[in-house]
Order: structure tokens, then sequence, then C-alpha cells
């Protein structure tokens, strides 16, 4: 069974990563059978390195990750596949699949229109 690591920026703003913890916590009532955990890029603790380190310990070498980004920047570019890169030279018995961002997805303009609607 596979860990799901929920991928954030990070950010030292208190409650940045609120949301992102209240995504996880659905995502863990919706599969009870699977661990989600919360990690980020950067700027916050515990950071994607530190958090696929954790799970070798613990022995649990299949690992998929979903950035929760909405934009193609360097860190999905570049840094992710970078360090995924070098945790698996660290730890060979992982295996890590990396999924698709949260990106494009038309629904996303339906929660603006409703955002909009609420303030306007």
């Amino acid at each position: 069974m596979e860990t799901i690591l929920l991928l954030g920026h990070g950010s030292r703003a208190s409650g940045a990563s609120d949301a992102m913890d209240a995504v996880a916590a659905d995502l863990r009532a919706r599969r009870p059978e699977q661990p989600v955990l919360v990690c980020h890029m950067e700027l916050c603790e515990p950071m994607l390195e530190d958090t696929l380190d954790l799970c070798a310990e613990a022995g649990r070498f299949r690992i998929a990750i979903l950035p929760y980004f909405l934009h193609l920047g360097m860190h999905l570019r570049e840094d992710i596949p970078q360090i995924l890169d070098a945790a698996r030279a660290k730890h060979p018995q992982l295996v890590i699949r990396l999924c698709p961002p949260i990106g494009y997805d038309n629904r996303l303009a339906a929660i603006v229109e409703q955002r909009l609607a609420e303030t306007l």
C-alpha cells in the first residue's frame, strides 16, 4: 500500500497550510487504509526530503506524491525531480510515483466564480 504525500510549497505565515491540512484530513477519511502525510518544499516543516527519509525508516517504501500546486514552476520542473532522484539514490528500496499537480481543472473556474459571487 502506498503512502500518500501531499506536497505544498510551504510558508512562514501562521496558518498558511491549514487548507492543505484540511484536504489531507479529508483524504484520510476517504482512504482510511492509506497513510496520508503533508510535507513542504521550503520554509516550514516537515520538508519533502525529511518526510521521504522518515517513510524509508518506517518501512513505507511505496510512496505517491501529489504536488499541491496550481502552476508549473521551478519546483515542479526541477526541484522535485532532483529531490526524488536523491531520495532514490539514498534509499534504493523506495518506489516513488509523482502524481500530476493539481494544475488546471475546469472545476476551479466554478470555485473562482463562487468566490466572486460571495464577494461581489
